[in-house]
């Protein structure tokens, strides 16, 4: 089947699509609740100098998140995200280049008004990635497109990853886009993640694999395609590795059969050369197959 060339350009200067490098996005945890300790940064420094360093190694997003999403996790308030997230928000505008865009990895208005407002302070800009497909706090929806702010949409029905079927994954995200659109919103500035992982009991791994393997079906709906995949528990049932600490070469693997079969943004916990160079193969790969 041939699809359309899929391309989007955010704010002017970053070009996401078919015919452009992989787009990667390094993940910056303020949460110590996150299933990957590797990935907690506990005070300003550290995330400081991770950030920097995902930036020299080719990050071209960073994810900043101050919740962990992951569905066994301890939760904190709202008040509490917003105060974990604001000084951090505010150190990497004063440090980061303008053309790093930061992902505020949030579910609630509050929190993306917090670092919306810091972030225009700054000149800086951001895109919000919500887990739940604006299904937690519909009045994110309504910030998002009243201030035209682009956004990742993780596929989910009721609750974040809820979904198993390739099928149903592209029918709630035809709803929502065609939602979006009907109020107004600019369905360029649209990414989608199809939402590997265990988000819900009955989602065993075998369905991520169905997710991977298949993901170029996701072409039909014509936006950039992200994969958050970085160290999960896929990886550890497969291998037989329960430690997200030594998931690290399952990752690589897998993220680079996710860039062959369509992926355009790689969420990761790593950003180093040996991630650039499997997906540089497997780009090469991909446009010659």
């Amino acid at each position: 089947m041939e699809f359309d060339t899929i391309y989007s350009k955010f704010f002017d200067f970053l070009e996401i699509g078919d015919n452009h490098p992989t787009i990667i996005m390094g993940v910056l945890n303020l949460s110590p609740e996150s299933f990957y300790k590797g990935s907690f940064y506990e005070d300003i420094s550290t995330l400081e100098h991770a950030a920097l360093e995902m930036i020299k190694n080719g990050a071209k997003m960073l994810d900043l998140g101050a919740r962990s999403t992951a569905p066994w996790s301890e939760k904190i308030s709202i008040e509490e995200e917003v105060k974990r997230i604001v000084p951090a928000m505010k150190n990497l505008c004063k440090k980061i280049p303008e053309n790093i865009i930061i992902s505020v990895d949030t579910q609630y208005r509050e929190v993306a008004k917090s670092t919306f407002d810091i972030a225009s302070d700054f000149n800086k800009k951001i895109i919000i990635n919500d887990v739940s497909c604006l299904k937690t706090d519909p009045s994110l929806e309504n910030f998002v497109i009243e201030e035209e702010i682009p956004i990742i949409l993780m596929a989910s029905k009721q609750v974040p990853g809820d979904l198993l079927h390739i099928k149903d994954i592209i029918n709630e995200f035809q709803k929502t886009i065609t939602r979006l659109e009907s109020k107004g919103f600019n369905v360029n500035n649209i990414i989608l993640d199809p939402g590997i992982g265990h988000w819900v009991e009955q989602k065993t791994y075998t369905y991520d694999l169905k997710i991977i393997s298949n993901l170029n079906q996701l072409r039909n709906l014509n936006r950039p395609i992200l994969v958050a995949l970085s160290r999960k528990s896929f990886i550890g049932s497969i291998l037989n590795i329960p430690e997200p600490e030594h998931r690290y070469y399952g990752t690589l693997s897998a993220t680079a059969i996710a860039v062959y079969n369509g992926a355009h943004l790689v969420r990761t916990h790593d950003v180093n050369k040996e991630l650039i160079e499997i997906i540089k193969m497997a780009e090469t790969l991909r446009e010659n197959k």
